[in-house]
C-alpha cells in the first residue's frame, strides 16, 4: 500500500471525484469505485479490478446489491482481508474486515435507504430499469444515469464513504 498518502480529507475528496469521473466516462460502478480506491491507496491490482467486471448494475445488471458498494467492499478486503485460507473464527484479518465492511454497509444504507440497486434507481429516477433489457438500458442512459446526479453521485458517495472507513481503520493500526 502507498505509504505517501495525501492528507485524509484531500484523499477522500480526490477518490470521490475520480470515482465519479470514471462512472461518467466508462460506466461499471463496481470497477469505477474500486479503481479510484486502488489508485488513491496505492493498491492497484489488475486481476481484482478485472474480477469486479460482473458486479456492476446490482451484480450482473440484476438490480441486487449496489455495485458501487461492492467495489468499496473489495477495496476494504484488499487492505484488511486475510491472505490465506484459515478458519474464519481464528483469523484476526477476517474478523476485522467483516467489522469494517459492516460499518461501510451501515453508512451506505443510511445514505441511500437501501443497499439494492433497484431501490437506489427508484430513489434517483423514480423507477427501476432492468439493465439486462437493451431497451431499458437505453432508457436508463437517457434518464440521466451517467450524469453527475445519476449513478456517478452514488459512485462518488460509495467511494468517499469507503475511503473514510479505510482511513479511520488504518489510523487505528
Amino acid at each position: 500500500m502507498n505509504k505517501t498518502l495525501l492528507p485524509s480529507q484531500e484523499l477522500v475528496e480526490k477518490i470521490g471525484i475520480l470515482a465519479s469521473e470514471y462512472e461518467m466516462r466508462y460506466h461499471g460502478c463496481a470497477q469505477c469505485v474500486l479503481a479510484a480506491l486502488q489508485e488513491g491507496f496505492g493498491i492497484a491490482d489488475r486481476l481484482t479490478f478485472k474480477a469486479a467486471t460482473g458486479l456492476s448494475g446490482g451484480i450482473a445488471r440484476m438490480g441486487e446489491t449496489c455495485g458501487a458498494l461492492i467495489g468499496g467492499l473489495l477495496a476494504i478486503g484488499m487492505i484488511f482481508g486475510r491472505e490465506s485460507l484459515e478458519e474464519a473464527s481464528k483469523s484476526e484479518e477476517y474478523q476485522k474486515t467483516m467489522d469494517i465492511s459492516s460499518i461501510l454497509i451501515h453508512e451506505f444504507n443510511k445514505e441511500f435507504g437501501s443497499t439494492k440497486c433497484k431501490d437506489i434507481q427508484t430513489k434517483l429516477f423514480g423507477r427501476y430499469f432492468n439493465l439486462n433489457d437493451p431497451e431499458q438500458r437505453k432508457e436508463f442512459a437517457l434518464s440521466g444515469a451517467y450524469t453527475q446526479h445519476g449513478c456517478p453521485s452514488v459512485v462518488k458517495k460509495a467511494a468517499t464513504l469507503t475511503a473514510k472507513v479505510i482511513l479511520k481503520n488504518l489510523n487505528k493500526q
